[in-house]
This record gives C-alpha cells, structure tokens and sequence, in this order.
C-alpha cells in the first residue's frame, strides 16, 4: 500500500481533530459564561442599582455587561474625569441613571437605539487663562522634555531645559502631565495659575506585574517558579548577550567554550547554556526562547542589546511552561523589548570603544630549551640514541649574530597573534509617541576583529573582522478605545571576513609547530626572487602533515552573510462591552534567517633552507633555497567547501482569549479569577536540503489553556495543559497532552503576621506539579517512526577475501524505524519559598525541584545475533532523574537619597542521573550507566607512576612496553590484566553540577560602580593528552610539562606529565588512546583529570553622571562616562589554559575587555 505523504498525514491529523477542538471552544465559553456568572438576559428598559465610589469607565463597562447597550467613548478623556459616583437608583431608567451620573462633568451623551455614545459637552467660548510652572523629579531636579497636556485633548506643550511650561487653558480643564519611566500624573487647576508638579519614578508599576506565558500575573499571585532580572544587569562589553547569563539568573548553568568573535551558527556561538542543567542524554536540551512571543533562536538572544530589553523572564518549572506543551521541557526564556509611550521624543545614543585580549595565553618553552628537551626525550627511551639537536645549533638559535631563518627561533603565538583588538559599539534609540501611536525605535552597530596578524606582502587580509546591523521598531496603534494593533519589526545584518581555516584551528596552531625546524618565511634568493610569499617547512613536510601555521592562515579567506528578520503583528479587542473583563488577542508573525559563505583560497609555496649542508654561505651571507612544494598564488574556490547559501523561514498564527474578572467583598476583590485559552500553528521550512526528510516543512500545532483563581489575595491555584500536535510520530502517537497543576499561600498577610510585618514584610509558598513535553527527542534522524537509508553516497566495497561477507556496493541503512515512537516526557515538581525582610531590604527566593525525564530515546544494545542489524534500532526506553535547587538573595537599601545600594546573588545546583537504560549484558556491570550521573565518563583509575623496573614486573602491565615514569593502572576486575575491563566511571559529569554569582551596584551622588563575579565547581574535563605530547608531529612543548615531568630524581608520583618521549604519550600509555580505532569505547584514565572550578570577576564598572545643572546647560537629560572591565581575572587551581574552555584549551581564547564610553540622552 502506499504511504502517504507526510506533509499530507500531517494536514490529516489536524483536520481530523477538528471536533476536538470544536468541542474544546465550546468547553471555553462555557467556562467564561461560568467564570463571570452572567446570563445574557432579555432586554431591560429600567435598573435598580447602587453605585459606590464608582469612576464613569466603571459605570459604563457596568451596563456594557448587564445589557444590550453598547457603549462608545474615547477612553482616554473618560478616564480622565475625577468624579466618583456614590448613588443609589431604583427602577430607573438608563436615561435618567446618565444624567444624574454626567452632571458637573464634560461629558454629554447620546442614546440611538442600543448604542450610547459619550461625547465632550460643546464649550462656549471662554476666556482662556495662562497656566505656568514646573514639572521636577522625585529629588527635586528639573525635568526637561515632560509632556502637559489637556487631558481629552492633544493639545499641549513640552517643558523646557529648565523644566518649565506656560500653557493656555479654560479654567475647568484639567492637566495630564507624563513622562518616560515616571508615573502620568492628573492635576487639577482648581483655580491656580501656578501649577508646579513632582513626579515619582514607576518602578513599581514594572515591580507588581511579572510576565508568564501568554500574559503577565500580579507577582504576588505568581504559583510558578519563574526568575526575572533588570536588563542594566545583563550590561557587559562583549557583542554577545548570552555571555552575562550564567551565575546572574538562578537557574541557568552554563559555561564559555571559546572567545571567537563572529559567530553566524549556533554551533559556532562561545556559550553554552540551560535552565536547570540537563536532563535528557539524546533529546534537545536548549531552552525554548520567545522574544516578544516570537521564537527566536540562541544566536538572535545573543544579537541583543540590554538597551532594547524592557523584560527577561526565565520560566523553570512545568506550570510555567505547561502552555508550551512540546516545547516547555527545557525551560522557557521570555523577553520582551521596550515599547513606546505617549509624551515627548526620549533619545538615547551610546558609544564604547572595547580592547579585547585573552583572558590566559598557553605558555610553551623557549626554542633552545625545546630543543635540549627533544634531546633528553631521545636519550631517556634509548640511550643509544643520537640527538637530533647539535650542540651548534642550540647555541646558534636565537643569537642575533645569524639571520633569524638561518637558525629559526619561532615564538609562533607572536607571528600570528597581535596583543589585542580593538572593538567599537554604538546604539540610538528612540521612543515616545502620542495618545493615538507610540513607538520604540532602535538601530545598534557592533564592530568586532580578531588578533591575527596580516603578512604585508598578502594580497588579502586575513584577520577575522566582524560587524553586526541591528534594528528594531516597535508600534503601538490605538485605533479606538476599545482596539488596539501592535507591530514588531526587528532585523540584524552579519558581515563576516576571516582566514580560510577555522578560527578555533587558527589558535591551536600556534602549539602544534616546531618553533626551530624552519622559519615562518624565507627571504628570495638568486632563483627564488619572484614576489610571492616563501613559506617553510621540511622536506616532505607539507604532504606528511607538517603544517607550517603562519602559511596555514595565510593561504586564503572567506567572506560569510547572515541575515534575521522578524515581524510580528497584534491585533487586541477589549471586548467588555460584551463581557466584562474579557479580551480578543490574533497575531501572526514571520521570521526569515539566512546564510551565505563564499571562500577562496591559494596554495602556499614551501621552501626549505639546509642549513646544515651548505643552504646558507657563512662568509657571504648568501642563501640557497630548496623548493618543497610548488604552490598557486591565484585565489580560487576550494572544490569542495568554497560556498554555502540556506534559509529558514518560519510562519506563527495565534488567537488568544483572555478573561479575567473580581468580584465579592467591600472593594469586589474577594474572589479573583481569570483564564486564558490559546490556539497556535506553526510551520518551518530550510533550504536547501539535502536530506529528502529534512526538505519537508516542520509543523506544530497547539492549544492551551489556563485558570486561576484567587481568595483574599493570599490563597491562589492554578491549572494549565497544552495539547500538542508535531509531525514528528505517527498520527497515534502525535497529539500529546501536558497538564500542570500550583498553587500559593501567601503568609504574610494573614492576621497572625501583622506583628511582625516589619521584619518579615513579604512571605509566600509555592507548591506544582506538571508534564511538559519535548518533541525534539532527536535530532538525526528527523522521523525515527520511519525506515531510512542514507541518500548521499553508498556503503564502501569490500572484497570478500577480506573476510567480511557483505561485497556488495549498496546503500547503507540509517534508521529501521520504530512506529511506536512517542514523546519525551518531563515529569516536574516544584517546591518554592519567596520573602521580603527588614522592611523590604533583604529578598530570598528558593526553589527546590526535581525533575523526572520519561521516554528518552536511546539505542538498543540487547539484541538477538542472528537479527543482522546494520545500526542499533531506536527506541524510548530511558529515564533520567533530575534534583536540585535554584537559591537568589537580593539587598537594597538607600542611605539616603544621594547613597544607595544593591547587592545580588544566585546559586544553582542540579545533579542528573539514569534511573532506567538498557544495558548491554556483556558489559561490566560497573561500567552501566544506570545510577551514573548523565555526562559522567568512564575510565581507568591512575595509581601513579611506576617508580622501578621491578615494579613494572610485577603489575598486570608486566607485558607492555612501560618503563620507570610511565602511568600505572589499578586492575579493578583482578585478572591480572589491564583491558576496557578495569574502566570505572571517573570524575564530574562534564556539565558543572553548580554555579553560583554575586553582584553590586553602589551609587554615591554622580558616581556609580559596579562589579559581578561568578563561579562554578563540580565539573569534570580531561586535558586531551594525545593533543598535549610535545615533539609529536613538531609539536611544541608547554611550559607546564617541562615544570613538572617525570626524571629519575623525581619524588612526586603524580607530576603533570609522566616520562617523556618523542612519540606520542599513548605509545606507551595505550589507555589514555582517546580514539583508539581498534576499541569502541572512549579511553581516559583519572591521571589527565581536572575539575572545572573558578571564581571569575566577570565586570568591574564605574560611571560618573554630569550635575543636572550641566546637562540642562548643554541641553540634555543625561550624560554618562563609564569605564568598564569584563574577565579582568579568575582565581582557580588550574593553570594551563582558562579553566572554563575545559578540555577545549586550543580553543580561540576567551576574551577580557577594558571598555571606555558614553552615554548621553536628551
């Protein structure tokens, strides 16, 4: 039978669970006709009522629900009127009812039918009187720039420079008074023609409300664990937000892999990070990041400036993220970016310069001392051997009497790398608006460059040079006071220039090359005098993988493009005029990224001098070159790898119903209730594919809902699902549903705290439960349900004599399919704790959790012999379990209106492990992973070095080619031995189990300082000791191996690296072969083990703000000059490389910065 498609099974599966969701909608509104208590009633021509304190917008939203009349008024103006209502009618008419309540008002109204329209009582001609004053800060200063309006109206004027206004105006009209970042303020005149006006900052307007999925929740009714932090905190000098994450967020674990810049891939990007660590072995681990409700990738949340940032809300447990269903497993980071607002234009521009330089440098010996250690690496494994230095030659090197390519003395970090880059930033942006549209505008430039260095006789430059194009406009319309449309536009622009070889390589080069073998370049002589670049290296050098570094960067270049452009569009209906609290929200969005890469490259001529047998005339300082490899100085396209182009584009459609509703007590708070239902559809294509699976569009479809409710203001619950649907299982298994379940006490306004309220003025408990899925189970291949070959290529030939019975030239099996399949399953409990003490000084947030991870897609190792399967089938048979705690402290205190102070804090912990694996039966059951945290390795136990011949003889490695100084095993299983065996699970998992940070900001009068520092401990690498053996290859020799290697006056039985050779270490030590070909498993030993632990002052920061006398004399609001560092040092143990790259110490360094700058808004 054929199979259908699967776009079109797909398609199938949503229509027919078209009912369903039929159903569901009908579910939805009667759990809104429910929620409010409301039964659509005949029409009713009188009403008894009583009014209490009520503003006009509440009397109208009052018989917009109780009736059939509509109403229609500019909100704005209405909500404007100070008048409250306190009456009492009786069987009134809703004519009489209007009167009464618009007396002494502006406003008039009119009844046509069942619509009622409000309106401003026509003025007579008034005598306008001249208003003046002046509009200060909360401390008193000037602000220039502030918006006075006639409330109603759009007209107005701006103070000035000094802070003042004169306005015209009739004697009942009223002043609406706004500005940025501070609450509007109504004022009114009361007969004054002198109206000065403080206003206060609205910080806690941002502090009450905290933004959750789909919406944003009084903080205080909040149930889920969710962790919020101030942009200005995420401020650093690199172009990468993702840098300032770690240790500032509790929560998220992450670590710097590199120092790079450039990055156009996110497996190119220098971080890596997660909420809550990891917990699935094969599933995708990266949290789900929305920005401003769009999906956005890591790469686009690194693009960011903290500038555009209005919100950063990370979601960690599953009744946060249960909405997202097959996308909340991993966490769910939420960022929304700052909007307009009504009042004068605010402009801010912002520029820093930013040196940039390793944060550690490798140290290698010095060319003389390598040479003389190449010699004893000889002698100390054979003592008949002849050095391969002579005793001129060492003498000879570096001795300024010689041409420097005569007797070559490279220091190879030097050649390619300058001591620093010099990096610049600028960003504007601009916001304001009027009482119909506001806007949020921004435009940001970075640019980045490498520190390699260019030959001036290249006919290209090949230092790494980077800029990035940011933009983003964000649109507030109110077309009329009940609808609202938001647009969101942004886009960045990558432009990226550097060396054909990969930038992680470009660094490790400069270790990996013999500093006294041949010279970096070689002077022309008689035959060889043409213009062009003459490379060197050894006979046979280039063809056997000598690489000469300098030639290896200066062969060629690439030029690579990225683009990202997202627009999303709002369209909000408050629709209480039919039901009171209730709101319409449809948006859809449309996200397109794409990638371009052109390369071009040359062939580097070699040369060679013999010095040794008459290259170089002593007496006449002649030279005579010896051509190794022709080479082509034409740039070309390499034949494979010269250009790269894809795309991704990505639609999003979203409805959303949102109700929310207060009712019972004096103030009709006692019981407080909302819910909220979304439907989405998603759908993503990439080009081109190569792969036929992967060319199909990726779709999901989802809807989710959530109620709450709450008592008293102090008791709240909660419950939310998303029900999911990815074209990722078979159409049994391809709806997932994700309930979740919380609920909060909030202690501290009960009775029996009031007496103690001054010292603990906020105290509550949070308590969930929930499912959240992960369709990402993953990630090649795409449809495990489905059989696939791989469509590239074929399976190698293989004769048949060589005694393997498969000759035949055929596709090779990828995939065998499995159509039981289904989702990853995170099963999540959360126990959280939040107060507030010593009047709101100190804050404590602390959430205990764990997580259980069901349904992880592993490789099957239990299987019959005779089944002749070419790859492991796929299948959901592992469990992992996840604990820990994430821990934030906070302190303010302000000593007086010119000394504050804040200090943070955070610490995370998470520790994963396998509750459930198939194992494999013949293996030791010391090496099963089940019980085994998840990136924990296995290896063998080190005991030291052997210290004697005769200890040698009697250990299991009796039989090997050990000698005194060499590593010894311990034989774990006894038999006398060392084989895979004996490998136990050793050391840390390679993700760190904690991090942890702390941060200050001090402000005294103009002055501010800053600084943040953050740790991590409990995390395992080993220092590739293949990759480390000096000699091998022409590989330099690192400083920390000639400190401390085993000699025969060596007591120390564990020093860094045991005897020396010139081969490599695992000639003679085959158990740390990390890729041995003839053995599947990794092979490592304790003794090259290290544990990533560091405290790293990741910002030091001073500011100092001109006087506002000044800045209203230059016509400004602000001006700020900042000096900054980030990564100036890090305390740890560990000295080879920095600590944090881990076992990736060959990486591009990461970087320190010193910055100076300023910022200046008006």
């Amino acid at each position: 039978m054929k199979k259908k498609p699967i776009c079109y099974t797909f398609r199938e599966c949503i229509f027919r669970n078209a009912g369903f969701f039929k159903r569901f909608l009908g579910l939805l509104s009667l759990l809104v006709i429910g929620n409010i208590g409301i039964v659509m009633a005949q029409e009713v021509p009188k009403f008894t009522v009583n009014f209490k304190n009520a503003s006009l917008v509440e009397v109208f939203d009052y018989f917009g629900g109780k009736s059939d009349y509509k109403f229609t008024y500019n909100s704005e103006s209405v909500k404007g009127e100070s008048k409250k209502i306190s009456e009492t009618f009786k069987n009134a008419t809703l004519q009489q009812i209007l009167t009464k309540c618009l007396e002494d008002t502006r406003f008039s109204f009119e009844i046509v039918g069942k619509n009622v329209v409000i309106s401003l009582k026509k003025q007579p001609d008034v005598k306008l009187i001249e208003i003046s004053g002046k509009v200060v800060d909360e401390n008193g200063n000037s602000v220039p720039g502030a918006t006075v309006l006639i409330q109603g109206t759009s007209q107005g004027v701006v103070t000035n420079i000094e802070g003042q206004y004169r306005i015209n105006v009739r004697p009942t009209d009223i002043l609406r008074v706004s500005f940025i970042g501070y609450k509007t303020e109504i004022v009114e005149l009361k007969g004054r023609t002198k109206v000065n006006v403080r206003l206060t900052p609205d910080q806690q307007k941002l502090d009450e409300v905290q933004v959750v999925a789909f919406g944003t929740q009084k903080k205080e009714s909040v149930v889920s664990a969710i962790t919020t932090i101030r942009p200005m905190d995420l401020k650093s000098s690199s172009s990468d937000l993702t840098t300032s994450l770690t240790g500032k967020i509790a929560g998220i674990i992450g670590w710097q892999t590199g120092g790079a810049p450039g990055a156009l891939t996110e497996e190119e990007m220098n971080t890596k990070f997660y909420i809550r660590g990891i917990s699935s072995s094969n599933g995708a681990s990266e949290p789900l990041i929305l920005i401003d409700g769009v999906e956005s990738s890591r790469l686009d949340l690194a693009r960011m400036v903290p500038e555009d940032i209005e919100s950063f809300s990370v979601l960690k447990d599953a009744s946060a993220t249960a909405m997202y269903g097959a996308r909340g497993a991993n966490g769910v980071i939420l960022v929304t970016t700052k909007k307009g607002e009504a009042g004068s234009v605010y402009t801010s521009v912002r520029y820093e310069a930013v040196a940039s330089m390793p944060t550690k440098e490798i140290e290698v010996v010095d060319p003389k001392t390598y040479m003389r250690m190449y010699n004893e690496a000889l002698l100390t494994r054979n003592p008949n051997a002849t050095p391969a230095y002579s005793l001129t030659k060492i003498e000879r090197t570096g001795d300024p009497r010689y041409p420097s390519y005569v007797y070559p003395a490279n220091d190879w970090y030097d050649i390619l790398f300058k001591d620093y880059s010099v990096n610049h930033r600028v960003g504007v942006n601009v916001r304001g608006g009027s009482e119909l549209m506001q806007y949020y505008a921004s435009v940001n430039y970075t640019n980045d460059q490498g520190m390699l260095k260019t030959d001036r006789l290249n006919q290209f430059d090949v230092n790494i040079k980077n800029s990035t194009l940011s933009s983003r406009i964000n649109l507030n319309v109110d077309l009329n006071s009940a609808i609202r449309l938001l647009v969101n536009t942004s886009f960045s622009i990558d432009k990226y220039h550097g060396p054909l070889a990969e930038t992680s390589e470009a660094y490790a080069l400069a270790f990996n090359a013999s500093p006294v073998d041949f010279a970096p370049t070689y002077p022309g002589d008689k035959q060889y005098g043409w213009p062009h670049l003459r490379f060197g290296n050894i006979p046979g050098g280039p063809d056997s993988g000598v690489k000469n570094p300098y030639a290896s960067l200066q062969a060629g270049y690439k030029e690579r493009g990225r683009y990202s452009v997202t627009t999303r569009a709002e369209y909000i209906h408050n629709l209480s005029s039919l039901v009171k609290g209730l709101e319409l929200r449809a948006s859809v969005s449309l996200s397109k990224t794409g990638y371009d890469m052109n390369a071009f490259s040359t062939q580097p001529f070699y040369y060679w001098l013999n010095t040794e047998n008459g290259g170089y005339d002593f007496e006449t300082g002649e030279h005579t070159l010896t051509l190794v490899k022709s080479g082509r100085r034409t740039l070309q396209q390499p034949m494979s790898g010269g250009t790269a182009a894809s795309s991704t584009t990505q639609w999003v459609y979203e409805g959303r119903l949102l109700h929310t509703a207060a009712w019972g007590g004096a103030d009709a708070t006692l019981h407080q209730t909302s819910l909220t239902a979304v439907f989405q559809a998603q759908q993503a294509n990439s080009a081109p594919s190569r792969e036929l699976f992967n060319s199909f569009e990726q779709r999901n479809l989802s809807f989710s809902m959530r109620g709450s409710y709450g008592f008293l203001d102090r008791y709240f619950v909660e419950a939310s699902f998303g029900y999911n649907g990815s074209e990722r299982f078979t159409k049994n298994n391809r709806m997932g549903f994700f309930p979740a379940v919380g609920g909060a006490w909030l202690i501290s306004k009960e009775n029996f705290m009031q007496n103690i309220s001054s010292r603990i003025s906020f105290l509550k408990l949070r308590a969930s439960w929930g499912k959240v899925g992960n369709d990402g189970i993953i990630k090649d291949p795409r449809f495990v349900y489905m059989p696939e070959i791989v469509t590239t290529g074929f399976k190698s030939f293989v004769y048949p004599d060589a005694g393997i019975d498969d000759p035949f030239h055929r596709k090779e099996v990828k995939n065998y399919g499995d159509p039981d399949v289904k989702w990853e399953v995170s099963e999540q409990i959360n126990l959280g704790l939040e107060t507030r003490l010593f009047k709101d000084i100190l804050e404590i947030n602390a959430d205990f959790y764990q997580e259980i991870r069901h349904n992880i897609i592993e490789s099957r190792t239990v299987l019959p012999a005779n089944m002749g399967v070419e790859v492991a089938p796929l299948d959901n048979m592992g469990k992992v379990r996840s604990r820990g705690v994430d821990l934030s402290a906070k302190v303010q205190h302000a000593f007086s209106k010119d000394f504050w102070v804040i200090f943070n804090g955070t610490f995370t912990y998470s520790k994963a492990i396998y509750k459930e694996l198939e194992e494999a039966f013949d293996k030791p059951r010391w090496q099963w992973k089940t019980g085994h945290e998840l990136s924990q390795e296995v290896g063998y136990i080190a005991e030291g070095l052997f210290r004697d011949q005769a200890e040698i003889d009697n250990s299991p490695q009796a039989k090997t080619t050990s000698m005194p100084g060499d590593i010894r095993y311990r034989d774990v299983n006894g038999d006398g031995v060392i084989d895979i065996e004996d490998a136990v699970h050793i050391g840390f998992p390679t993700t760190p189990r904690f991090v942890y940070g702390f941060s200050g900001f001090i402000n005294y009068k103009n002055w501010e300082f800053n600084f943040a520092f953050q740790g991590s401990g409990q995390r395992g690498f080993f220092t590739r000791p293949d990759a480390l053996s000096p000699f091998v290859g022409n590989h330099a020799m690192l400083k920390a191996i000639y400190d401390s290697h085993w000699t025969e006056n060596t007591t120390d039985n564990h020093p860094f690296w045991p005897r020396l050779s010139t081969q490599s270490i695992t000639v003679n030590n085959p158990q740390e072969d990390w890729y041995n070909q003839n053995n599947t498993e990794v092979r490592k030993s304790t003794y090259f083990m290290q544990e990533c632990t560091f405290l790293r002052c990741t910002s030091l920061e001073l500011a100092y703000n001109l006087p506002r006398t000044l800045c209203q004399k230059l016509r400004m609001q602000n001006v700020k000059f900042f000096t900054r560092a980030n990564n100036p040092f890090m305390i740890t143990n560990f000295k080879l490389w920095d600590v944090e790259l881990g076992e990736y110490g060959f990486n591009y360094p990461i970087q320190k910065t010193y910055a100076i700058g300023i910022n200046v808004s008006f």
